[in-house]
């Protein structure tokens, strides 16, 4: 997604705005810190296991996107896959501390943590930057991370939880989904992200599921180039 004026030049659209058709405990605390934020990317419906349904988009530069349906919801989810040739812990480190939007996503405008519950949970707002004439989005996510040493990975479980923040000048959305970050080797990592949100607002659902392959895409580009450079 292009948008028309820089990020910190961005102004805030109200919430009424208009929609037109348009070495494991450092691994685990790092990737942790990813959950919340990596989020916005695309909810509420209920992801059931991988295997089923998904649809090949786009397949580029080492990034496979898939889209599939969910239950009782318009918007597609999307699943995304990179090799990265870096290894797992500074694949993690890119993921942030959740103070700050992650460099290599687009659509963050503002992230903050609400709430940290402990190593391995934390409640965490934020605010999307949608392109114009699209009115800006915000999101409470509640994140839970495991850690899988037989396979030397870590899944990171994002769910919605908008009850633990009031709604600001934004439109709410809701969204689901999780991040795995898997060790490949000394010096490769697979990275991994499932999401489905429901935008809310009047957003048209042909221009949010047109987007969503190139915007994944997009994203899992930008954190192979960080990693790898």
């Amino acid at each position: 997604m292009q948008r028309s004026a820089t990020r910190g030049a961005h102004r805030r659209r109200p919430r009424g705005g208009c929609d037109m058709p348009i070495e494991r405990p450092r691994m685990r605390r790092l990737a942790l810190l990813a959950a919340a934020l990596l989020a916005a990317a695309h909810g509420a419906g209920a992801i059931a296991g991988d295997a089923q349904g998904w649809q090949l988009a786009s397949e580029q530069e080492r990034v496979a996107v898939y889209t599939r349906a969910v239950a009782d919801s318009e918007y597609l989810a999307v699943k995304a896959t990179v090799r990265i040739d870096a290894p797992a812990l500074q694949v993690a480190a890119l993921m942030g501390d959740g103070s700050e939007c992650m460099a290599w996503r687009d659509m963050c405008r503002s992230t903050r943590v609400l709430d940290a519950v402990s190593a391995d949970e934390r409640y965490v707002y934020m605010v999307l930057d949608l392109p114009w004439p699209l009115a800006d989005r915000d999101l409470v996510i509640h994140s839970r991370t495991e850690h899988d040493p037989a396979s030397d990975s870590a899944t990171i479980h994002l769910n919605s939880a908008s009850s633990r923040y009031p709604q600001q000048d934004y439109v709410r959305a809701e969204t689901r989904g999780r991040f795995v970050i898997r060790k490949l080797d000394e010096h490769a990592t697979e990275f991994t992200y499932i999401m489905h949100t429901e935008l809310g607002g009047n957003a048209p659902v042909g221009m949010v599921n047109g987007r969503l392959t190139q915007t994944a895409r997009d994203d899992l580009q930008r954190l192979r180039a960080m990693a790898e450079g």
